[in-house]
C-alpha cells in the first residue's frame, strides 16, 4: 500500500512543478492576467503529453492557441462566443474517432476560460489576441514537454473502436453544450464560472454513452454538493492560516487516494476533491465565492448533461448512444 500512495504523492508534486514553472514565467513577464491561462495550458499539456504524447501534444497545441486568439475577438459577444465553442465542442467530438478527445480535453476548456475573462497584455485587440495565443500555446508545450521528460510512455495503449452513430452523436452533444458553456462564459464574464461550466460538460461526456454520462453527471453534481458543504464547514471554523490550507492538501490528497488507490465511486472522488481546490484557491473569505461559482457551475452543467441526453433518448430510444450489449448476455 505504502508503495502506490508513494507514487501518488511524487505524481502530484511533479504536476504541480509543471503547472507552476509557466505560470511563474508569465506572471514574472508582467503578464498577471494570464495566469490563470497559463496554468490551465500547462494542465493541458501535462494530460495530453501523459496520455498520447506528441500525437495528442501536437493537435491540442495548435489547436487551443487558434482557439484562444480567436475568443479574445468574441468575448464581448455571447452569440459568437457560442458558435466558436460550439465548433471547439465539434472539433472535440471529431476527433474522438482517433482517441484525442479523452486526453485533449482541456481545449474548450481554456477557449472558456479567455471568452470569460480575457487577458490584457498589451493595447490593440489584435496584439492582445496575438500574445494571449502564443501564451496558451507555449504554456500547452512547455506543460507537455515537462511532462515527457519524467513520463516515458504514453498512458493510452490503444484507441477504443465506437461506432460511426456514437462519434457523430458524441460531436454533436459536445458541441450543443458546450456551445451553451460559451454563451454563459460571455454573458456573465466570470472566468471560475465559465471554466467549470466547460470542464463540467467534457468530463461528463469524457465516455460517450448515455448511461455511463448520466450516472457520471449525477455523482458529480452530489459530489459537489457535498464538497460544497465541507469546504463551507473548514471555512467557518476559524483555523489559522496554515491549518486552514494544510485541511486543503488533505482533502486533495483524500481525493487522490480515494480515486486511484481506493478506487472508489466517482462521487466520492468529486466529495474530497471539490473542498481541496476550493480551499487552495484562495482565504476563508473567499470560500463561500469560489464554491459559488464552482457548485453552480457543476450543477447547471450537469443539468444540461442529462437534459440533452435525455432528449436524445426519446428521439433514438434504440439507438444514439447506448453502449453495445455483449455478446452472450441477456
Amino acid at each position: 500500500m505504502a508503495k502506490p500512495v508513494l507514487k501518488l504523492n511524487m505524481i502530484l508534486l511533479a504536476a504541480i512543478v509543471i503547472m507552476a514553472v509557466p505560470t511563474v514565467v508569465v506572471t514574472v513577464l508582467g503578464w498577471s492576467s494570464a495566469s490563470t491561462l497559463a496554468m490551465l495550458a500547462a494542465m493541458g499539456g501535462l494530460f495530453s503529453a501523459a496520455g498520447l504524447r506528441w500525437r495528442g501534444l501536437i493537435p491540442l497545441t495548435i489547436a487551443s492557441g487558434v482557439g484562444t486568439f480567436a475568443g479574445m475577438f468574441v468575448a464581448t459577444n455571447p452569440v459568437a462566443s457560442a458558435a466558436l465553442m460550439l465548433v471547439a465542442g465539434a472539433a472535440l467530438g471529431a476527433v474522438n474517432r482517433w482517441g484525442l478527445s479523452v486526453w485533449n480535453f482541456m481545449f474548450p476548456v481554456l477557449v472558456a476560460a479567455v471568452i470569460a475573462q480575457p487577458p490584457k497584455i498589451v493595447d490593440g485587440a489584435l496584439a492582445n489576441a496575438l500574445i494571449t495565443g502564443a501564451i496558451t500555446l507555449g504554456c500547452v508545450l512547455v506543460g507537455g514537454l515537462l511532462t515527457m521528460l519524467i513520463v516515458r510512455k504514453p498512458a493510452q495503449k490503444e484507441v477504443a473502436a465506437y461506432p460511426v452513430k456514437v462519434n457523430v452523436m458524441y460531436a454533436v452533444n459536445l458541441a450543443l453544450l458546450l456551445g451553451g458553456a460559451g454563451y454563459v462564459a460571455a454573458t456573465v464574464h466570470q472566468q471560475l464560472l465559465g471554466m467549470w461550466t466547460a470542464l463540467t460538460v467534457v468530463v461528463v461526456l469524457i465516455v460517450p454513452y448515455a448511461g455511463e454520462t448520466s450516472r457520471k453527471a449525477l455523482q458529480r453534481a452530489g459530489g459537489t454538493v457535498l464538497g460544497f458543504l465541507l469546504a463551507l464547514g473548514v471555512s467557518a471554523s476559524m483555523l489559522p492560516g496554515y491549518l486552514y490550507y494544510a485541511v486543503g492538501l488533505i482533502f486533495l490528497e483524500i481525493a487522490l487516494l480515494v480515486r486511484f488507490v481506493g478506487k472508489r465511486k466517482y462521487w466520492e472522488y468529486v466529495m474530497f476533491l471539490t473542498p481541496g481546490v476550493v480551499l487552495l484557491s484562495g482565504p476563508p473569505e473567499q470560500v463561500s465565492q469560489v464554491s459559488d461559482y464552482r457548485l453552480y457551475a457543476t450543477v447547471l452543467a450537469a443539468l444540461a448533461c442529462l437534459l440533452v441526453l435525455g432528449i436524445e433518448r426519446l428521439l433514438f430510444w434504440r439507438g444514439g448512444l447506448n453502449a453495445p450489449v455483449a455478446a452472450g448476455a441477456e
